[in-house]
C-alpha cells in the first residue's frame, strides 16, 4: 500500500514537473516574440528618425523658432495687459512659466519628430503604478513588508535619478503575493523552474511596456502615419512636409497678429 502511494507521488511529481517545463517553454517563446517585435519596431523608427533629420530638419527648426517667437510675444502681451514693464521680464517669473506651459501644451496641428525617445509623463505614470503595487504600508505580513520595502526603495532610487530602464525592470518584479507563494515551495527543482518562468514573464512584460511607450513617441507615430500614406499610394514624406509648411504659415500669421497687438498696447502705454 505504501509502495503504491510512493509510486503515485513520484508520478504526480513527474507530471507536475513536465507541465512546468512546458509552461517554461511557452513563456520563453512568448518572450522571444515580444522582444523580436520590439527590436523590429525600434530599428524601423530609428531609421525613420534618421531620415527625418535629412528631409524635415529645416522645417522643424523653423517651426520651433516660430514657437519661441510666439511664446515671447505672448508673455510680453500679458505683461502689457497687466500694466507691467516687458523689459523687466525674467525667465523665472511665474507668469512667464505659466504662459510657457500653456503654449507648449497646445497642439501644433502636426507631429514634430523627436531626436530621441523620451516621455516624462509615461515615466511618472509608471512610478505611480509601481508605488501602488509595492508600497510597504499595504503589507499583510512581515515577509511582505520586507519585500515591499526592498522593491519600493529601488523604485524611489530609480525614479530619483531618472533611470527609466530600471523602472521597467522593477515593473516586472513579482507581486508580494507571488513572492510569498514562491518562498513557500519546498521542492528546489520546482522552485527553480517556477523562478525561470517568472523571469521570462517579467522580461516579456518589460518588452511590451517598452513597445507601448515607443508607439506613443512622436517619431514612431509619424513613421506609422507615413506607412499608412504609402499604403494609400500617397507620398508620405511629401504630405508630412506640406503639413509642416502649413503649420509654419499659420504660426507666422499668429506672430504677425500678436506683434500688432503688442505695438498697439505699447502705443497706448506711451500716450498715457
Amino acid at each position: 500500500m505504501n509502495s503504491e502511494r510512493s509510486i503515485q507521488r513520484v508520478e504526480s511529481a513527474r507530471g507536475n514537473s513536465q507541465e512546468l517545463c512546458l509552461e517554461l517553454e511557452r513563456a520563453r517563446a512568448a518572450l522571444a516574440e515580444a522582444e523580436a517585435e520590439l527590436a523590429g519596431e525600434q530599428a524601423a523608427v530609428n531609421a525613420f528618425r534618421m531620415h527625418c533629420r535629412l528631409k524635415l530638419d529645416d522645417l522643424v527648426d523653423r517651426l520651433l523658432q516660430l514657437r519661441s517667437e510666439k511664446e515671447a510675444l505672448l508673455v510680453k502681451l500679458e505683461f502689457l495687459r497687466q500694466g507691467a514693464n516687458p523689459a523687466s521680464l525674467d525667465d523665472d517669473d511665474p507668469l512667464a512659466e505659466e504662459i510657457w506651459f500653456e503654449e507648449t501644451a497646445e497642439e501644433e496641428g502636426v507631429l514634430l519628430p523627436t531626436e530621441t525617445p523620451g516621455d516624462k509623463a509615461a515615466e511618472k505614470r509608471l512610478f505611480r503604478e509601481l508605488a501602488r503595487r509595492f508600497h510597504p504600508d499595504l503589507a499583510a505580513s512581515a515577509f511582505e513588508r520586507s519585500y515591499r520595502t526592498t522593491i519600493m526603495s529601488a523604485i524611489n532610487n530609480a525614479y530619483a535619478v531618472g533611470d527609466t530602464e530600471a523602472l521597467y525592470d522593477l515593473a516586472g518584479e513579482l507581486s508580494p503575493t507571488e513572492a510569498a507563494n514562491l518562498a513557500e515551495i519546498s521542492d528546489i527543482d520546482v522552485r527553480q523552474i517556477r523562478q525561470s518562468i517568472n523571469k521570462m514573464r517579467r522580461l516579456e512584460s518589460k518588452a511590451k511596456r517598452q513597445l507601448a511607450v515607443l508607439r506613443q513617441e512622436n517619431s514612431a507615430r509619424l513613421w506609422r502615419r507615413a506607412q499608412i500614406l504609402d499604403e494609400q499610394d500617397e507620398d508620405g514624406w511629401s504630405k508630412i512636409r506640406r503639413d509642416l509648411e502649413l503649420a509654419i504659415s499659420n504660426r507666422q500669421v499668429e506672430i504677425s497678429e500678436l506683434s500688432d497687438q503688442v505695438k498697439v498696447l505699447n502705443q497706448i502705454e506711451q500716450e498715457e
